[in-house]
């Protein structure tokens, strides 16, 4: 089980839309940190490159989890009703168009693979009649 701070209140849309952007908030923000760090003036401030690196982790994480608990359809819903806009509702539908592109790139490997399968036992097929 990955880290997070993923926890809505509630499984309502309202509420993982809030939590969706409190996950997306502290992403940007250690992003920014990131950026940072290597600023002179910064690098004690922000802590050690190790501990960003288990903050971007944790966050990443979160972001994960908040973007993976909205479907489709959620989308639709959260645009309309203005509950997510701007870059936070640009970086949701991003991240579910690649991850329905990957999942039917996927669906389609494994379909060639089975065709191959089953040409393959079916050649030997032929082979062992002759």
């Amino acid at each position: 089980m990955k880290a997070h701070f993923y926890h809505p209140i509630d499984d309502s849309l309202e509420e993982k839309a809030k939590a969706y952007k409190e996950a997306y908030r502290a992403w940007l923000n250690i992003e920014a940190s990131f950026h940072f760090h290597d600023q002179q003036g910064w690098e004690d401030r922000l802590g050690s490159k190790e501990d960003l690196q288990k903050a971007m982790e944790t966050t990443t994480n979160t972001l994960e989890a908040a973007i993976g608990s909205f479907s489709i359809e959620d989308l639709n819903t959260l645009s309309q009703n203005g509950l997510i806009v701007g870059d936070e509702l640009e970086h949701l539908e991003a991240h579910h168009n690649k991850d329905t592109k990957a999942s039917i790139i996927e669906a389609r490997k494994k379909e060639i693979s089975n065709n191959r399968a089953e040409s393959s036992s079916f050649d030997k097929g032929i082979e062992r009649e002759k």
